[in-house]
């Protein structure tokens, strides 16, 4: 009995330590992970610094201004979305004559009757005596 109390208080310690362990385990990952946001946030704000200074430096050339004639002044057109083209109206169809119109009933039929034939047969292959048989194929039987 005293060897079970024994073994039971060994594995509660064993226990004990595990979740210690685990515990801390998880402090230093979310300690590192901390760090690697941090990290990941200078290196942003650097790249953006890096960005900017290039920008600044780099060299700006100045348009060459368009002379512009101070009696002469231009309109600038109007978009074209603006002033798009009226659409044209569609030709009317031609109505079919009453005449070759068939009735619902008249479909229905004719579909039914080909639905109710039984389906056509494929033509025989045309065989000649002339024909040479390819080289491995086996003799024929007598």
């Amino acid at each position: 009995m005293k060897r079970l109390k024994a073994a039971a208080a060994k594995a509660a310690a064993r226990a004990a330590a595990a979740k210690d362990k685990v515990r801390s385990a998880k402090a230093e990952l979310k300690q590192a992970r901390k760090l690697l946001k941090a990290e990941k946030k200078a290196a942003k704000q650097a790249r953006r610094k890096v960005d900017a200074a290039a920008a600044a430096a780099a060299p700006v050339r100045p348009k060459p201004a368009a002379p512009v004639q101070p009696s002469v002044r231009k309109r600038a057109p109007a978009p074209k979305s603006a002033r798009s083209a009226p659409r044209r109206t569609p030709k009317p169809r031609a109505a079919k004559s009453p005449a070759t119109m068939r009735t619902a009933a008249q479909v229905a039929k004719t579909v039914i009757e080909r639905l109710h034939r039984p389906p056509p047969l494929a033509p025989a292959p045309i065989i000649t005596a002339d024909t040479v048989p390819p080289a491995n194929a086996d003799p024929p039987k007598a």
